[in-house]
């Protein structure tokens, strides 16, 4: 009997989930079990050729193999894998850190879950599915955003700005099958890009959209908002180069190119505005996203494979960024009783100098400086981009240094002592496993930055499977 390696893949964290949901008692096993599976599923669709039989049991695992659903196909293509392995590593890596600072979490059969639904949207053929798939996604985010109490303003936001892109995608597609009948009507072409861009500029935080970026990044649980930041948002990512392959003649028209360069540079310099003036730890990371998401449209514009490149990089580049500064957020927070106010983290740096300097590592590489794979990615940008307009290349560095600016004013909060009259603090007893896992991710950041030629084959490689900027 055939298996289809899309059912596989999808059906494996499910039917996990479910084992899960009945061992939260046991933390360990939860997350190291949801780890190895995803492991297991990066090394299977890196691995393994699509049309060669691999035998489980008494059925036959072709992962080529499409799988039907009431009409839909689900396939996993040559071009599906490297980003089917970018969110399997990387959700394994943020389960192995929630371990430690989410017990007895919900989140762990809910990433679970989550996951399936993701990788789903790489491989089903149709747009509009896609992007049902993606809300599910963020409806169950929620839950583990929140299970610790406190406002839900964040999750609620962002399932509402979900839900506001997708009937700009439905259009869009309707208004492409109507060019393909029509191709002498430009009009089509040209009001399909405009909704394309602010449908997926919903859907990462664009300016003025970017609201929901801030809030999750404050009310939510640190390690989930890391999943929502990478995982999730990287899937959209993905699925706005899959639309763009489906229908390549959009990123070949006039428009596309001011379209997303000016986009882009909206929100490098608006995120960097609102970062330099930041002294609320979680809004900081909500503002760095949105000069990433924005230096990631602005590479996207320049209509070049170098700049899909140096996209995909940046996306890389991320999870070790914020997973230094999930850790070293989720530990100020827990001495600041929650609180992440520059009056509650005033001082906080001597009481946990480990959780400080983890986010102010993750800070740097996130802010695109040196030495981080963040900084290399950037560089790049600018370099490309000054051939063409030294001016725009400034203001996408303004973005930047932006979100510096941002970081250094915490640290400098961080450092001051307290007032003589507060109560004194006791230091945060580190966990060790905590310690090890910080001193990984930052040895992790220095050696991507000070050798980025392996994510920059990646991301290359990744980038060359998308044709649609092609001569």
């Amino acid at each position: 009997m055939t298996l289809p390696g899309s059912l596989f893949v999808i059906g494996l964290p499910i039917a996990l989930a479910g084992v899960l949901m009945l061992l939260r008692r046991w933390t360990a096993l939860m997350a190291w079990s949801a780890a190895a599976a995803m492991s297991f599923l990066g090394v299977l669709v890196t691995t393994a050729t699509l049309n060669v039989a691999y035998p489980i049991g008494p059925l036959n695992l072709y992962l080529g193999r499409p799988f039907y659903l009431l009409g839909r196909v689900l396939v996993i293509e040559p071009a599906d894998r490297l980003p089917l392995a970018f969110i399997y590593f990387t959700a394994a890596g943020l389960f192995v850190i929630a371990w430690r600072l989410l017990p007895h979490s919900n989140f762990f059969p809910i990433g679970l879950v989550m996951v399936a639904l993701l990788g789903a949207v790489l491989m089903v053929h149709q747009v509009v599915y896609a992007a049902l798939l993606v809300e599910m996604a963020a409806i169950l985010a929620v839950f583990p955003l929140h299970e610790s109490g406190g406002r839900a303003h964040g999750g609620l936001r962002y399932i509402a700005y979900v839900t506001l892109a997708l009937p700009g995608l439905m259009i869009t597609q309707l208004l492409l099958e109507l060019f393909a009948i029509f191709p002498a009507d430009m009009g089509l072409l040209q009001t399909s890009t405009v909704l394309l861009g602010i449908s997926f500029a919903i859907l990462l935080g664009a300016v003025p959209f970017q609201s929901w970026l801030s809030t999750v990044a404050t009310d939510g649980s640190p390690p989930v908002v890391t999943f929502l930041f990478t995982v999730h948002l990287g899937t959209v990512w993905f699925m706005l180069l899959a639309y763009l392959q489906s229908y390549a003649w959009l990123g070949r028209q006039p428009l596309f190119e001011p379209l997303f360069t000016a986009l882009g540079l909206l929100m490098m310099i608006v995120g960097g505005a609102l970062a330099a003036s930041q002294r609320r730890m979680g809004r900081l990371v909500g503002y760095a996203i949105l000069v990433d998401n924005g230096a990631m449209f602005v590479a996207l514009g320049t209509r070049q494979t170098a700049g899909l490149a140096l996209t995909l990089m940046m996306l890389l580049a991320r999870p070790v960024a914020l997973g230094l500064m999930t850790i070293g957020l989720d530990g100020l927070r827990q001495l600041g009783g929650g609180d992440d106010s520059a009056t509650a983290m005033q001082g906080m740096a001597w009481s946990a100098p480990w959780r400080t300097v983890a986010f102010l590592v993750g800070g740097v590489a996130m802010a695109g400086f040196p030495l981080s794979l963040g900084f290399a990615a950037r560089w790049g940008l600018y370099r490309l981009m000054a051939r063409q307009d030294l001016f725009q290349a400034l203001l996408a560095l303004s973005g930047s240094a932006g979100v510096m600016m941002g970081l250094v004013g915490v640290i400098r909060t961080l450092l001051v002592p307290a007032s003589t009259d507060a109560k004194p603090r006791a230091p945060l007893a580190e966990d060790p496993v905590v310690l090890v896992l910080i001193i990984v991710l930052i040895g992790a950041t220095l050696a991507l930055g000070l050798f980025p030629q392996g994510a920059s084959r990646v991301a290359l490689e990744m980038a060359e499977s998308f044709t649609f900027f092609a001569p």
